[in-house]
């Protein structure tokens, strides 16, 4: 294939690195190319990659933005560079979507994306990374099943955990948190189905997407209650029988890379793999900005009404015991998400201020105060969780939660923070 005269970047995510060389992460969320370093010079040539601009014109422009110059060649090279890693969007792109994408579709098991980037991929090693996060200072200590008592682990008479929030934060970042709630479910759960609710953070065809895929996982596979889905599908169907309908249970490939619910069936194949049988229903959550734009909650929606209808009624009739999990973040602040300045101390406290206010409304079961909270704010602080969450809620409806664990991830520039939680939900 020729190189393109007038080049067309992708929608793509431009990162600054840090450090003295001023590289920028050019990646791909939706993991159709691999992550690319590139030095300032190349990544500011990017942004002006519209697709109108001639190589002429983008050697000009940059000249007159930058106010440095580069070669007619340096553009040529670099624009073959991205056009050969299918950064662009033209047909060399389409087609190995394409191939991607059917490929993808006839897979029965989805595979372990992050396994090897994320989190380690040999078993042994993959163990004693989780482990560790239990183990750690900030860590809840040793499972049960690890301890003197570890026949006994179940959960107490007097209580039943209805569902936990964790944290979809990389592991190296957040492992304590996610140890936290799993923590819980291992001791107080003895759930057969896990309905997983994980921010999806690429665009959906609707407000859901509801997988039928098993996941692998390097500990094993985990799999999705199929009869489950079918249950639910047939019962949103009668509720509200139009194309919307079907796509929620089509719609299929956002979960292909997202990490959301990837990382919370690798945490429940570690804590019950081997010792419990159990199954999945995998649920990305779109996002909810509509609502907050519009200050309408998402309870008016008949989509999102006849959706959390469904699944509470197909929980309620599946005969099994049910047990949910929101893989969520909170706060994603700071000059790396949008923000104007770096941030000090004071923005810091203020923000874990702001989501203990966040966090009470969810322990009081309250999923119009928590989208409240969040759309009276016009969702400054970008909620990621925003949705998964109020989903949870609304479709359990608990007693009470509990907050087992907070904390933040504060970039070592001051350039971002991302806040997280770990909860207990009790009926």
């Amino acid at each position: 294939m020729t190189t393109p005269t007038h080049p067309c970047i992708r929608s793509l995510e431009l990162v600054p690195l840090g450090g003295d060389d001023a590289m920028y992460a050019l990646r791909d969320p939706y993991g159709f190319s691999k992550t690319v370093a590139l030095p300032m010079a190349a990544a500011m040539l990017v942004t002006l990659m519209d697709g109108k601009r001639s190589w002429t014109e983008l050697r000009d422009e940059f000249g007159q933005k930058i106010g440095k110059s580069i070669s007619l060649e340096d553009v040529e090279r670099i624009v073959k560079q991205l056009d050969d890693g299918c950064f662009l969007d033209n047909d060399r792109f389409a087609e190995h979507q394409g191939a991607l994408l059917s490929a993808y579709r006839e897979l029965e098991v989805r595979p372990a994306a992050h396994a090897g980037g994320a989190y380690p991929e040999e078993e042994d090693a993959l163990r004693t990374f989780l482990g560790e996060h239990f183990l750690s200072e900030a860590g809840p200590g040793l499972l049960p099943w690890e301890g003197s008592a570890a026949a006994d682990f179940g959960p107490p008479a007097e209580q039943r955990l209805c569902g936990v929030m964790s944290p979809h934060i990389d592991l190296h970042r957040g492992g304590p948190a996610f140890a936290w709630a799993y923590d819980r479910v291992v001791a107080e759960s003895d759930a057969e189905v896990y309905v997983i609710l994980g921010t999806a953070h690429t665009p959906l065809k609707g407000f859901y997407s509801v997988s039928r895929k098993h996941f692998d996982t390097p500990l094993g596979r985990v799999d999705t209650d199929k009869k489950f889905v079918e249950d639910f599908q047939q019962r949103l169907s009668i509720a509200n029988a139009d194309e919307d309908t079907l796509a929620i249970f089509e719609d299929e490939l956002p979960h292909r890379r997202e990490h959301s619910i990837e990382f919370q069936a690798l945490m429940l194949q570690y804590i019950l793999g081997g010792r419990r049988d159990f199954q999945i229903i995998p649920i990305l959550v779109g996002s909810f900005h509509p609502f907050v734009l519009h200050n309408r909650s998402p309870g008016d929606s008949p989509v999102v009404a006849d959706f959390i209808s469904a699944l509470r009624a197909t929980v309620a009739a599946c005969g099994k015991k049910v047990c949910f999990v929101a893989g969520v973040d909170l706060a994603h602040i700071g000059k790396q998400f949008g923000d104007e300045s770096l941030l000090d101390d004071d923005r810091l406290k203020s923000q874990w201020a702001d989501d203990q206010h966040l966090l009470t409304n969810a322990c009081e079961g309250d999923p119009e105060g928590w989208f409240i909270h969040v759309a009276a704010q016009q969702d400054r602080n970008r909620i990621c969780g925003l949705a998964p969450t109020y989903t949870m809620l609304e479709t359990m409806r608990p007693g009470r939660g509990e907050l087992l664990k907070y904390d933040q991830a504060v970039a070592e520039d001051r350039s971002s923070c991302v806040s997280f939680a770990s909860m207990a939900f009790y009926e």
